[in-house]
């Protein structure tokens, strides 16, 4: 298997740059308040880490990070590195197609959340385009997965409740069976290249 850093065009738009990278979702249960500890120097293939607060019924996940591992070999070592024993990485996640926005790339906002959709057979990729700027408050990125579920969301507003609702609304759009949501929670999470408080813009000193 390859594990050289792939090469990546630089006048590529976000979408063609991450369908190039090795981004891997992964999600991780009872290993909550893990930015403050967390050593970037450390893990330089982890691209971002948030810990969790559910919006929803069903989700059960305490902190979610994309780490961009050299080689797939690699992931789980590098997905154990902020977590304690007994207590591996709940899931792993692998984005397949993205959609309009890319999650962590490209439009941010100061509170922002993610979804698990679980969608009907044969109407995932009409699921995937429904969701985008001009039909979602507060879109920031989707990717179809190869997973547990069938799709990933990123969505922001300008407060938490603001973040949580607009993350449940996605129960309206056609073809969902089911949404699990939450919310970044806690001072601060990691985003390459570095720690950045909850609240604020990210490009905020």
């Amino acid at each position: 298997m390859e594990t050289d850093d792939p090469v990546i065009d630089p006048s590529l738009g976000p979408i063609e740059k991450a369908a190039r990278g090795r981004d891997v979702y992964v999600f991780y249960t009872e290993t909550s308040n893990k930015v403050p500890s967390f050593d970037p120097d450390a893990n330089p293939d982890y691209r971002f880490l948030a810990d969790l607060e559910p919006c929803t019924g069903g989700w059960r996940w305490t902190a979610f990070s994309i780490i961009e591992p050299k080689d797939f070999l690699q992931l789980l070592e590098a997905a154990e590195r902020i977590t304690v024993a007994p207590d591996p990485p709940d899931e792993t996640a692998k984005p397949g197609k993205y959609g309009q926005r890319v999650l962590r790339r490209t439009k941010h906002y100061r509170y922002f959340g993610f979804a698990r959709l679980n969608v009907e057979r044969r109407r995932v990729e009409e699921v995937l385009l429904a969701i985008n700027d001009e039909t979602t408050q507060g879109y920031s990125g989707s990717a179809l997965v190869q997973g547990k579920f069938e799709i990933l969301v990123e969505l922001g507003g300008e407060t938490p409740d603001e973040v949580c609702e607009r993350l449940q609304a996605l129960a309206e759009v056609p073809g969902v069976i089911q949404v699990e949501a939450a919310r970044v929670t806690g001072d601060e999470y990691y985003y390459r290249p570095r720690k950045r408080r909850v609240g604020e813009p990210e490009d905020a000193a």
